[in-house]
């Protein structure tokens, strides 16, 4: 969060001020992957319930890989486990929202079958960036 504070939605201080927990209610109610190279963390996705309280859809909520680790494909096994856990539980869609000028992420988002709705907002952490929605069915 730290190397790209301008892809995310929240900020690093707010997450850090949030008690335990809050961090242990969001795990327990979300789907977190966590992708490990010789037993180190090397990346986080994590899915959730619809924000917008569709029954059929699923959130990507969160991924991150750390810099020394992108480029090996973690991120793209990170969204397929989001995706599958989505397919899991019964979803037909996976939405996520992606910031303006995150284009590693486009792409990473492109090459796992999502597109653009082009429905956008501003940035919660940066009303001045804009992000834009972004969905891809899930395969049955």
């Amino acid at each position: 969060m730290l190397d790209a504070p301008g892809a995310f939605a929240s900020t690093h201080e707010r997450e850090r001020a949030e008690p335990d927990d809050r961090w242990r209610d969001r795990v327990a109610r979300r789907a977190c992957f966590v992708a490990e190279v010789d037993g180190e963390p090397a990346g986080l996705a994590i899915g959730t319930p619809s924000y917008d309280g569709l029954p059929a859809r699923r959130d990507l909520i969160s991924l991150w890989v750390p810099p020394e680790h992108r480029g090996h494909g973690i991120a793209a096994a990170l969204v397929a486990a989001v995706v599958a856990w989505a397919d899991r539980d019964g979803a037909r869609e996976v939405a996520l929202w992606a910031a303006d000028g995150n284009t590693a992420a486009a792409a990473v988002y492109r090459r796992a079958g999502f597109a653009p709705t082009g429905r956008r907002q501003p940035l919660p952490s940066n009303p001045a960036t804009n992000e834009e929605e972004w969905v891809r069915t899930v395969p049955r």
